[in-house]
């Protein structure tokens, strides 16, 4: 009979089997001290390494396919007490300046007593062979830094913060950090990634912060419009907010109204009485305003100074037959041919003080770009060239030959004072400024980059309407486009190979609704190969990577090809497709394991979030080039840029041997897979298909089911957001 009462075990684990990063569930192998003896245990934990002691108090429970596994109730670190066991702790990574074979120095000098002399004495360090100062004071520094995290660790533990967790609150906070949680528990949300409104609350609960406080739901209430903000809203309507309040705080209607006009007198959020009352962060809703009336600003702006006029003399006395045989004239010198779309696209990017230019890949607006920026550049005016990531930058610039930047480099960003250089009172000196892949753009963003613009400017917004809209709050091109204040040229004829690429064909026929052609073309740009079960397509992709793709057209799987997938999760989810390709591509034996997760030497990794600092951005790509287990860092190397994490810092990493579609935009990439099945149902439209098929240059393959396909195209589901924009251009114009 299995034993009822929980019952407490001690070991080492020594293997993690399986652990879901979504809801910290956990498979692993621990070696118990009392008998020796290799357990499964299995149930909830947080960031546990193997090589760490651990005490688990829980129950044996009966698995009809696994057998007898012990069930985690509750579990404690626990520091090792043999010198084997100092060894491993000390050797885990657990302490930066110190990695396996210095463990393994310190523990043979100071044997039992290690730990103890790390607290008390650690300058006996200079004793062991290979340490000098400037070692030691690292390991000294590090070592207190240990030892306030656990502190931290144990005022945080009934509250599931995993070690991760406590390494950022300490990084974050220092060692303010207990008292910062005791004080505002609620500040975690914004100030530490990883920790919503949940985790807050039930700490604050416990510190005695009754539920209807008005600090609570306060907080509360900001929490959910920072969410709505996130997922793409500038607003939320007043009655959906109250509704959504309810729910996340279980307070009643009265209480949430109240909360909000205190929210509402504190400056901090905006009300509007439009017939439907909209509900703002502050910052956002003067985002919105300001960036209305900037561009409104930009277009009618008409007092030209002399700089200006003397680009335009030419031009305003023989009016458009100037600009065409201007046109014509850089067209012929450059060997391009341009059509009568073409044409009128670079008149108004001449004349249009705004300029919307919009297009699917393969309709020649780099040549548009060109051109352009030659007029400009032969009248001796200056241009700058922009885009909202370091990826779309880079294509920016191998297009056009100019130094493309990041719309953050663009504005001189600095990040130790979170500010721009470039902004109202010090503005950008450029008679033209284009941004590319303006899909991309943030309201937040995109006001930032109008502060910087002269009036005097002309602004050229260059994207493709028809792709997602930015992971950021507002849906700028599309309000800019949808307003019909400013021009816009729509570019449809296809030049990519002749107008014959399958790739851009097929997207065409996706994005207007119609099923892409998948019989076999003479083009050799585009493939359809049919499977049904997630199984056989997993088969397949590793197959094509591996095998036909590269034996086919000499691509390097891992530089060339790109897996693009709907979703993270499940059997053809991004997660399970990279831990698959990752065991085919990279047999490397050094590597770092954290959680589900193996960081290997040479493996393809991606930034999952801007970090300015380091100057890296959300979808740049990269391969990890060193992993030092001393320092406890990896480094990562950004087409010959190598930026260094900490160990504490990999859940800004993942793998990227596949990639959702959100995370492909503003990326190409000369071969690309795309996984689709029924099971992706949720995800399956049309924008999200025509947005990774367009990723591909030279070759896409799509490998799933037909009728998932056929979903995917008849689902034409826009995303709804509530944004203002349009509605602001229309009140100014």
């Amino acid at each position: 009979m299995l034993e009822e009462q929980p019952l407490k075990i001690i070991g080492t684990l020594e293997k993690i089997v399986f652990k879901n990063p979504d809801n910290d569930y956990f498979i692993g192998k621990l070696r118990s001290e009392e008998k020796h003896e290799l357990i499964t245990i299995v149930g909830h934990m947080i960031e546990i390494q193997p090589g760490e002691r651990i005490s688990i108090t829980g129950k044996w429970v009966e698995n009809k396919k696994y057998g007898l596994q012990l069930e985690i109730a509750s579990f404690e670190v626990i520091i090792p007490t043999t010198t084997d066991g100092i060894e491993k702790y000390l050797g885990s990574g657990l302490i930066k300046g110190i990695g396996p074979v210095t463990a393994g120095r310190i523990v043979s000098e100071f044997g039992i007593d290690t730990l103890k002399i790390l607290d008390s004495e650690p300058e006996r360090l200079l004793n062991v062979g290979g340490f000098a100062r400037k070692r030691l004071e690292l390991i000294k520094k590090e070592w207190k830094k240990q030892q306030y995290i656990r502190e931290i660790m144990i005022f945080m533990h009934s509250y599931g913060i995993s070690n991760s967790c406590a390494a950022k609150i300490y990084k974050k906070y220092g060692n303010n950090s207990i008292s910062i949680l005791k004080s505002n528990p609620y500040r975690l949300i914004e100030d530490v990634s990883g920790i919503g409104f949940k985790t807050a609350d039930k700490i604050a609960e416990n510190l005695g912060i009754e539920k209807e406080s008005d600090f609570r739901l306060q907080s509360g209430i900001v929490y959910l419009l920072n969410e709505i903000t996130d997922s793409g809203n500038c607003y939320y309507p007043h009655d959906e907010i109250i509704r959504v309040s309810m729910e996340l705080l279980n307070v009643g209607e009265l209480k949430i109204i109240e909360a909000i006009g205190e929210l509402k007198k504190q400056e901090k959020i905006i009300i509007t009485d439009n017939a439907i009352k909209k509900v703002y962060l502050k910052n956002i809703y003067d985002a919105e305003l300001y960036v209305s009336n900037k561009l409104m600003e930009i277009r009618d702006y008409k007092e030209v100074g002399a700089e200006r006029r003397d680009m335009f003399s030419e031009i305003n006395s023989v009016h458009d037959t100037g600009i065409l045989n201007k046109i014509n004239q850089i067209a012929s010198e450059s060997n391009i041919e341009l059509n009568e779309d073409q044409i009128e696209a670079v008149k108004k990017s001449v004349k249009e003080k705004v300029l919307v230019i919009t297009g699917s890949p393969g309709t020649g607006k780099s040549t548009i770009l060109n051109i352009v920026i030659k007029f400009f550049e032969q009248y001796g005016k200056s241009v700058v060239i922009g885009a909202p990531t370091g990826r779309a930058s880079k294509r920016l610039n191998e297009a056009t030959g100019k130094d493309a930047k990041t719309i953050h480099r663009l504005l001189k960003y600095q990040p130790k004072i979170n500010r721009f250089l470039k902004n109202e009172q010090n503005q950008i000196e450029s008679n033209l400024v284009i941004i590319d892949e303006a899909s991309m753009l943030d309201i937040g963003l995109f006001k930032s980059l109008l502060e910087a613009v002269n009036k005097n400017s002309n602004l050229i917004l260059v994207g493709d309407v028809d792709q997602l809209p930015a992971v950021g709050p507002g849906n700028v091109l599309a309000d800019i486009i949808n307003s019909e204040v400013f021009s816009v040229v729509r570019l449809e004829t296809i030049y990519r190979q002749g107008g014959k690429s399958q790739i851009i064909y097929n997207a065409h026929r996706i994005r207007d609704g119609i099923y892409p052609v998948i019989k076999r073309s003479e083009y050799n740009d585009f493939f359809f190969i049919e499977k049904i079960l997630p199984e056989q397509v997993i088969s397949m992709i590793l197959y094509l990577i591996t095998e036909r793709i590269p034996s086919t057209f000499n691509y390097d799987p891992c530089y060339d090809i790109q897996v693009i997938v709907p979703t993270n999760k499940g059997i053809v989810g991004v997660n399970n497709l990279n831990t698959k390709i990752q065991e085919k591509l990279n047999k490397n034996k050094i590597g770092l394991v954290r959680g589900a997760n193996i960081y290997k030497l040479n493996d393809r990794v991606i930034q999952l979030k801007n970090n300015y600092e380091k100057e890296v951005y959300n979808g740049d790509i990269g391969f990890i080039n060193n992993i030092d287990f001393e320092m406890k860092e990896i480094t990562v190397d950004y087409d010959g840029k190598y930026i260094n994490y900490d160990f504490s810092d990999l859940d800004e990493l993942s793998l990227s041997y596949a990639i959702t579609i959100h995370k492909s935009q503003g990326s190409e990439f000369k071969c690309v897979i795309i996984p689709i099945l029924t099971s992706h149902y949720m995800l399956l439209q049309r924008n999200l298909l025509y947005t990774a098929l367009t990723r591909a240059i030279e070759v896409a393959v799509i490998v799933g089911s037909k009728k998932a396909v056929g979903i995917a195209v008849n689902k034409n589901v826009v995303e709804k957001r509530y944004t203002s924009l349009r509605d602001f251009l229309l009140e100014e114009s």
